[in-house]
Formats: C-alpha cells, sequence, structure tokens
C-alpha cells in the first residue's frame, strides 16, 4: 500500500487529486487549513485529514506529529499542492501579503521536505512540487506568485541532484485552471474569464500521468507547453510586447543629483559597486548590518572625492525593515537601486538546520520584495530609475549542496522580469559565476583556484556599463556565458557537472 500527502487537498486541483488516488491501493494523507467538521466530503475522516495551515511557521512540526500519531514512518509521495496567490500591482501588495504569498507557496514546502525527509528515505519515495506556468513568461500582476513558484523550482531543481539515488523528485506546471482560487486573489470574470480554464478534475489527471513517468520536470498541456517555450526561448519578443501592455508603476518625483541606493554595500560586490558609481559621480547610500565595514567603505568613497551615506540595520527583518525606511526618506529620491545583499547557506539540504536556509530566504527573496514594495509605496524613486538584481548563475547551472540559495536566487530573477514588465524605468539581472569574495570563501567547498574566480572590482564595472546601457540581463564572463547556454539547452548534463563541482567537494572536505 502506498502512503500518498496531498497538500492543500480540501479544494481545486488538491481535492480532484486525493478523489483520483483514493483507491484500495492508496493510504491517503490529506492537509489542509479547514477545520475538520466543516468537511462534507467521506474523503476526510479522521484517519486521513490533517488539519495544517501552511501560513503558519509550525505546519511542518503539525503535519510530522499528525504522521507520527497515525503510526506512519515511511512516505511514498508527498504532492506540495497548497498554493495562495496575489492579482494586483506589485506595488500595492502590502508587506503582510508578500509574506503570506512566500510562506504558503515556498517556505512550507521546503520545510515540510525537511521534516520529512526520513520517511520519503525509507520508501525510496517521491516528492512533487506544483509549479506554475507562469514562471515562464512575465507576470506583473502576479509578481510575487511567480517568484515564488520559480524559487520552489529552483530549490527542486537543487535538491534532485542531491536527492539522486534515495528520493526521486519531480516539479509539475500546470496552467491557468478553473478553481475558487481567482476569486480569493481578486481576479474578476471581466478581467479574465476564469470559466474557461480545464476543471480541476482533468489538470489532476494530467499531474497524475506526469508523477508516474517520473520525469524531473513537466509542463502539462500543449497550449502551456508552447507557452513556457515561447517564454524561455522567445524573451527577446514577448517582453518588450508585454511591457507595452503591461499597466504601469509610478513614481512623482522629479530627478535630483544621481543617487544610487545599494544593500549590502560595505564589503565585496556590494563595496565594489559603490566605489564605481561613486566614479561615475552617484551620490551613494548604502545599507548594511557591518558598521565598522561601512565607515571604512563610506571614507574610501569621500577620500576619492565621491559622497556616501551609510544606514545600518537588519533588511533581513520586518523590524530592521522598519528602522531602516525612515532614515532612507531624508535621502530619496533614487535614480538606481541595487538589491545585492546576501547570504547562503552549504551543505546537504536534510543536514543543514531549516532555521539557517530559512535566513537565506529572508535576506536573499523576502529582503529585496519588501523593499521594492516601499520605495513605490513611499515615492522615493525618480520617474525613470533603474533596478539591478543580483541572482546567481546557479539559476542556469543549480546549486546542490545549497538549494534554498538557489531557490532564492532563481525567485529573484523571475521577479526582477515582472517588474521589468511594469516599470518605466529598466531592470537589469545579474548572473555572476564565482567571485572573489569573502562571501565566496566562505561559502565554496574547494577555495585552491581562488584566482580564477572574477574580481568584484570588474563584475561591479560590467553591471554598471550593463545597467547604463539599459539591458535586462547580464551573464559577465564568457566562461560564464558559455555555462548560462549549457544549462538552458542541457540542463540534465550541466546538473551532473555541477553534482562533481560542488556536492562531491562538499561531502570531501568534511
Amino acid at each position: 500500500m502506498a502512503t500518498i500527502l496531498i497538500t492543500g487537498a480540501t479544494d481545486g486541483i488538491g481535492l480532484a487529486l486525493a478523489q483520483q488516488y483514493n483507491t484500495a491501493e492508496n493510504r491517503l494523507v490529506l492537509v489542509g487549513r479547514r477545520p475538520f467538521p466543516s468537511l462534507t466530503s467521506p474523503l476526510f475522516t479522521a484517519q486521513t485529514y490533517c488539519q495544517a495551515d501552511l501560513a503558519q511557521p509550525d505546519a511542518a512540526d503539525t503535519i510530522a506529529s499528525w504522521l507520527a500519531a497515525q503510526g506512519i514512518t515511511t512516505l511514498d509521495l508527498l504532492i506540495h499542492n497548497a498554493g495562495t496567490g496575489y492579482y494586483g500591482s506589485l506595488a500595492e501588495q502590502t508587506l503582510d501579503q508578500i509574506d503570506d504569498l512566500l510562506t504558503v507557496n515556498l517556505h512550507s514546502p521546503i520545510a515540510i521536505t525537511h521534516k520529512l525527509f526520513p520517511l520519503l528515505q525509507k520508501a525510496r519515495g517521491q516528492v512533487v512540487f506544483v509549479s506554475s506556468v507562469a514562471t515562464a513568461v512575465p507576470s506583473p500582476e502576479y509578481a510575487v506568485y511567480g517568484a515564488s513558484k520559480m524559487a520552489l523550482e529552483g530549490f527542486a531543481r537543487s535538491l534532485r541532484v542531491e536527492w539522486q539515488g534515495q528520493v526521486t523528485v519531480q516539479t509539475i506546471r500546470p496552467g491557468a485552471t478553473r478553481t475558487g482560487m481567482h476569486q480569493k486573489i481578486g481576479l474578476t470574470q471581466e478581467k479574465m474569464n476564469w470559466e474557461k480554464f480545464p476543471p480541476a478534475e482533468k489538470v489532476a489527471r494530467q499531474i497524475i500521468w506526469a508523477i508516474e513517468r517520473k520525469r524531473p520536470s513537466t509542463t502539462v498541456g500543449l497550449g502551456n507547453k508552447l507557452l513556457r517555450f515561447v517564454g524561455r526561448n522567445g524573451r527577446s519578443l514577448l517582453d518588450p510586447i508585454l511591457r507595452k501592455n503591461a499597466p504601469q508603476l509610478t513614481q512623482s518625483h522629479q530627478p535630483a543629483a544621481p543617487t544610487c541606493l545599494i544593500t549590502g554595500a560595505a564589503d565585496g560586490i556590494g563595496r565594489a559597486l559603490a566605489l564605481r558609481y561613486a566614479q561615475a559621480g552617484y551620490r551613494i547610500i548604502g545599507l548594511d548590518i557591518d558598521a565598522e565595514k561601512a565607515a571604512q567603505t563610506c571614507a574610501e568613497i569621500e577620500a576619492q572625492g565621491g559622497q556616501a551615506d551609510f544606514v545600518l540595520g537588519d533588511l533581513s527583518s520586518r523590524a530592521g525593515l522598519a528602522t531602516i525606511l525612515p532614515q532612507l526618506a531624508p535621502l530619496a529620491p533614487f535614480g538606481c537601486v541595487i538589491h545585492n545583499a546576501g547570504i547562503s547557506a552549504v551543505g546537504r539540504f536534510e543536514g543543514v538546520p531549516l532555521a539557517r536556509q530559512q535566513a537565506v530566504l529572508h535576506l536573499n527573496l523576502h529582503a529585496p520584495l519588501w523593499l521594492t514594495a516601499e520605495l513605490f509605496r513611499q515615492n522615493l524613486l525618480t520617474p525613470e530609475a533603474s533596478f539591478v538584481f543580483l541572482s546567481s548563475l546557479s539559476y542556469f547551472a543549480s546549486y546542490p549542496g545549497a538549494a534554498v540559495y538557489a531557490a532564492s536566487k532563481d525567485g529573484l530573477a523571475n521577479y526582477a522580469r515582472s517588474l521589468h514588465a511594469a516599470w518605466r524605468g529598466h531592470c537589469l539581472t545579474v548572473f555572476p559565476g564565482p567571485v572573489r569574495t569573502a562571501h565566496a570563501r566562505r561559502y565554496s567547498p574547494d577555495n585552491s583556484r581562488e584566482d580564477g574566480r572574477m574580481p568584484p572590482e570588474t563584475l561591479a564595472n560590467a553591471i554598471f556599463h550593463a545597467e547604463q546601457a539599459g539591458k535586462s540581463r547580464l551573464i559577465p564572463g564568457p566562461a560564464n556565458k558559455l555555462m548560462g547556454s549549457a544549462g538552458h539547452l542541457f540542463p540534465g548534463l550541466l546538473e551532473v557537472g555541477m553534482k562533481k563541482v560542488i556536492l562531491e567537494k562538499l561531502e570531501g572536505g568534511r
């Protein structure tokens, strides 16, 4: 008998999956946030239903405790189906809404997978992440939703390399489906006639078909496959069209002396960027948590005749952001915003404490989304300000041994693409490879070839010129460009290479 756990099982695709998996050969574990007495379907019994709200931080513990109480010690199939959305201007989305969406769509699947790994490993089971075809195209009115699903895909891709031979990891992308989610997020039928979408029962059958074939990544539905192909391979044609037709964000500040806001500006890549933009005549506003290094960088800029101010604070927490924003307002408007701050957590996913991995998501993904939303909401930008988002070459190559880091950078790249479609300024997404910084030395499995890494000054110069030229993407360096192309064309082959280059060296260094 196969034990199958489905999240979001009380409605929509999740309920349709449960109905179709409800056979004598299967033992169902159905997870939802609704109170048990409110459920009328005979599928839901005290032995099959686990009430857990994935918007709460203890959801994974609740599920694990329920499984233990039921005597369930192995798990053959885990389907991460639960999800929530938001429709509307990304500048109007509140920080609470951003956090709720990222928690349900990203944090909870990661936490549940982390908690239930022993049960999956014991059964040599299968974990399925239900993503969305929306990850393939810019989605200005679904920007955070698209980012959350793209982050989930990045996580799954790296985890698949780590768990090869132990647990099968899949990503499945359905398209728009006729469920109650559209009404919940405020999408009217006048705006989009979701009654024309395929019913949940049909989509569930397609998902089950894909699950049975155990392919690493599947987009279900012919139209969705075509959309994904165009979104991945025709972005130079598709993105300008979407940008022309998308509702545009606005800011009313008149341009002043050029001012560049840089997160993580005290050291490493951020310091190099601050020096480069100061050299070009920008006043630098740096955000960092390290007071000593911030003072050093500020003094260095001023010694070269530039202007710089640093705001100290922790971007990775809402409390920290609340202390930072009032200090930024008098320094606005900003003509360029560079989201550079980031950390990592290295090691096999199941062996790294979950709290450390959640900290990566908060600084690398939550923080830039929070800050961007508040810059728009508080009118702190010039009318055509540019944004620079530092993603990672892992977007193309995967990053086994740092799966949550890869998730954060994939999500950030997707968000940047959606923002670019909605903003009259431009957004540059940068995909750097290894850079010669203390950050790289801290997290790298092998520092013996540090001289081969790109100097941060070289990267900063490339970013400056790409941003000034109005480019939307930058893969700096010929070797990195080659790896990016290989990852796009031959993802499976490159994942094998990344396993040898990163994961095996990590384990060999223990």
